[in-house]
């Protein structure tokens, strides 16, 4: 009869040394416990990441959205601020020339020597801040500009003046029409005749569906700048067809009576300047019996 060998006895060294290692394993396991010290280190480091983010949101809103808008306002301040130092430059020369300088023409030459080149200044400065203001830039300053820089014969700023103003859709026809009138002057003071031509009748339809009383005086205004064009240095046989189309809008009964007489006085007045440095074209009859 076999029997099987005795098992050894359990060791108690090995069982303590066990069970400590167990110990050890569950204490590994388990989420370690961190002081109070460490969670508020923790929850500071969330909190500076948090304000991180939030600043860096802050300064891509400075970035992309204030510093561009401060910089469009400022410069649009810039652009009023130098149309208004043409319109107050050329104010102050003509009250000076009326007022003190009618009867000395050298002394006038002279103030118009000095005011040219402060006014061509403001003009050209004007013009560079155009790329940045696109279509804030109002047409009644653009007009004022334009006009300043043709007196001066700064073709250029005139040009991209021009330019910037035509591109303007919103504006109201009374300001569309008159643009077009001064890029057709320029036009023919260029040398572009049929380009000029073009652009007087753009500055007449644009008025077609206007209705309100006395815009045939604003449609006369704009004919009467063609004919002296014409005049000036254009063809003689279209000055006189132009000045029967002023003569049918300044008779329309919608225009008062004193701005009728101012219309064709004016008209008589610059044709007859024109004719004192080129006679080739004399004075319609037409216009000679109007009243």
């Amino acid at each position: 009869m076999s029997t099987e060998p005795a098992l050894p006895a359990a060791d108690p060294l090995l069982a303590t040394t066990l069970q400590a290692l167990h110990a050890r394993l569950s204490r590994l396991e388990q989420p370690p416990q961190k002081s109070l010290t460490e969670r508020i280190q923790k929850n500071a480091s969330l909190l500076a990441l948090g304000i991180g983010i939030l600043l860096s949101l802050i300064s891509l809103f400075d970035i992309f959205w204030s510093k561009p808008r401060e910089a469009l306002l400022r410069d649009l301040e810039e652009f009023n601020r130098s149309v208004n130092a043409v319109a107050s430059l050329r104010q102050n020369q003509m009250q000076m020339q009326l007022q003190h300088l009618a009867n000395n023409p050298e002394m006038a030459m002279h103030l118009s020597s000095m005011i040219h080149p402060q006014v061509l200044a403001h003009i050209q400065y004007a013009t560079t801040l155009l790329p940045r203001l696109g279509d804030r830039a109002g047409i009644p300053q653009l007009i004022v500009l334009i006009s300043e820089a043709m007196n001066i014969y700064d073709w250029k700023s005139a040009g991209l003046l021009l330019d910037q103003a035509m591109a303007s859709r919103d504006a109201l026809p009374a300001m569309q029409s008159e643009v077009r009138r001064y890029r057709a002057r320029y036009m023919f003071l260029t040398g572009r005749v049929q380009e000029g031509r073009l652009s007087y009748e753009e500055a007449i339809n644009v008025l077609r569906h206007e209705s309100s009383f006395g815009i045939n005086g604003t449609r006369a205004y704009v004919v009467a700048d063609w004919v002296i064009a014409e005049f000036s240095m254009g063809d003689c046989s279209i000055g006189r067809e132009r000045v029967r189309q002023f003569i049918e809008f300044a008779q329309q009964p919608a225009i008062t009576q004193p701005a009728r007489r101012m219309l064709v006085a004016s008209l008589k007045s610059q044709l007859r300047q024109v004719q004192s440095q080129n006679p080739r074209c004399p004075l319609p009859p037409e216009l000679q019996a109007l009243g």
